[in-house]
């Protein structure tokens, strides 16, 4: 079958502007991505404590604890997992510890692992929020909004007023298409967000607050 001129000149448009609207696409969705990541390389976007909170605990409980910190906080992991191990031979049960060990697992990427050790913290003290924020950033990570939505809400029955946890269940809200209810939450996050740790995370609330406002604008 043979196309005139006119039918091949049609058919290179069409085929530009299918090209034109994929890149397009593409890179408004990396651009998207972007603007609303969580940098998972930041030692400050992981929740701990800083140093271990119990002067009573022995010496050797606070050293290596302290120790296995400064080192995460320098991202030498194998180093972390050294001092940490030592102290948990003094205390197992520490839920900083656990917890400071999850996040080191967390950091490796071992997410299933990491969630044992922040079930192990939580045990120990229902009312200790890092291993629940903490399961929260996972959960943000691998998009699942359901079990966001579950681990933020619990910690808001223990402090209804906090900032990461009210962020959590914004973004779960946004993507489950409860839109008011992310505005309010979000509205809650932002009331709180000088109790904020990071830049991405206020970058984030940010941006969420925004999208939530352009969607109750096509609906109202």
């Amino acid at each position: 079958m043979k196309i005139n001129y006119y039918g091949a000149n049609v058919i290179k448009t069409i085929c530009f502007f299918i090209v034109f609207l994929l890149f397009f696409c593409s890179r408004q969705f990396h651009s998207d991505a972007a603007q609303s990541g969580i940098d998972f390389v930041k030692p400050e976007n992981y929740f701990y404590d800083k140093f271990y909170p119990d002067s009573s605990a022995e010496p050797k409980v606070i050293e290596n604890y302290d120790k296995a910190v400064r080192e995460f906080e320098k991202k030498d992991i194998i180093k972390a997992f050294f001092y940490l191990n030592n102290m948990l031979k003094y205390s197992q049960f520490s839920k900083e510890a656990n917890n400071l060990y999850g996040v080191l697992l967390m950091y490796n990427g071992d997410y299933e692992n990491a969630a044992e050790f922040f079930r192990k913290s939580s045990n120990q003290d229902r009312k200790y929020k890092w291993p629940y924020i903490n399961q929260g950033l996972i959960f943000y990570d691998i998009e699942d909004w359901r079990k966001l939505e579950s681990v933020a809400s619990a910690y808001l029955k223990v402090c209804p007023d906090d900032f990461e946890a009210n962020l959590g269940m914004g973004l779960a809200a946004f993507y489950l298409y409860c839109f008011e209810d992310a505005d309010g939450y979000l509205k809650k996050a932002y009331d709180a967000r000088t109790g904020s740790k990071s830049e991405d995370f206020i970058k984030v609330l940010n941006e969420y607050r925004a999208r939530v406002r352009a969607k109750l604008r096509r609906l109202y």
